[in-house]
């Protein structure tokens, strides 16, 4: 299992990767598998912690994504792919009778739900497959204090909005390039405040204990682009 040595150096297994994965390896190992990966996309994270040695299990909504996770299996070896399951399925209403240590949002993945009840439900699908005193780690755009640009707002997935937008009205938009090949979409994603996240966290019986606007662990200002939260369950 990876993880800091007793004198917090970071292994050479993890040396040079993406901030993020870094990050997630971390939070992950400190605590220990099975991990849950909510949102799972191309498999990044999910196969990140099957090769620290975590079982994982990665669920997406997005059967194109859960099949491009599966393709990076072919390279990883009989070992570590044995460590990670893929499955395509709801993150709203996944109820298994697995419970784990770890349940990860990465890639701003609370960021797809598009209303109050969608947020609720993905958050009780955390809640329930969280083990007594496990761990949920997140990250999701933060709006900005200013508002873009002009011009930016239709070019920059995650593009900033206005601190006066109402309360828990972030939504995904969902459109098709001109000039993109059949089937592939670009993704919208409107992020939403640290509050208004914690607020619900908290109705559904989660307990935000730190927050980060970098990866590197910077704490967390109104002005970061993320914000990036641990929570215990």
């Amino acid at each position: 299992m990876a993880g800091n040595d007793a004198r917090g150096r970071t292994p050479l297994s993890l040396v040079g990767q993406d901030p993020d994965l870094l990050f997630y390896t971390r939070q992950a190992t400190a605590v220990g598998g099975p991990v849950l990966v909510l949102g799972a996309a191309n498999g990044r994270v999910a196969w990140t912690l099957a090769r620290a040695g975590l079982s994982v299990l990665g669920v997406d909504s997005s059967e194109r994504m859960v099949q491009a996770a599966e393709e990076m299996r072919g390279a990883e070896s009989l070992e570590v792919s044995g460590r990670a399951r893929l499955l395509h399925a709801d993150l709203r209403s996944l109820r298994l009778d697995e419970r784990f240590r770890v349940v990860l949002a990465p890639h701003h993945a609370l960021g797809l739900m598009t209303t109050i009840a969608d947020l609720e439900a993905m958050l009780a699908t955390v809640r329930h497959h969280l083990e007594p005193d496990g761990l949920f780690v997140y990250d999701v755009l933060n709006p900005r204090a200013e508002p873009p640009p002009p011009g930016n707002e239709e070019d920059e997935p995650g593009a900033a909005v206005a601190p006066r937008r109402p309360v828990f009205t972030f939504h995904l938009r969902e459109r098709k390039r001109a000039d993109a090949p059949s089937g592939i979409h670009r993704l919208k994603f409107k992020p939403f405040s640290s509050e208004e996240l914690e607020t619900a966290m908290t109705a559904s019986g989660l307990t935000p204990r730190e927050r980060y606007g970098t990866f590197e662990g910077k704490p967390f200002e109104p002005s970061d682009a993320h914000h990036i939260g641990v929570v215990d369950g």
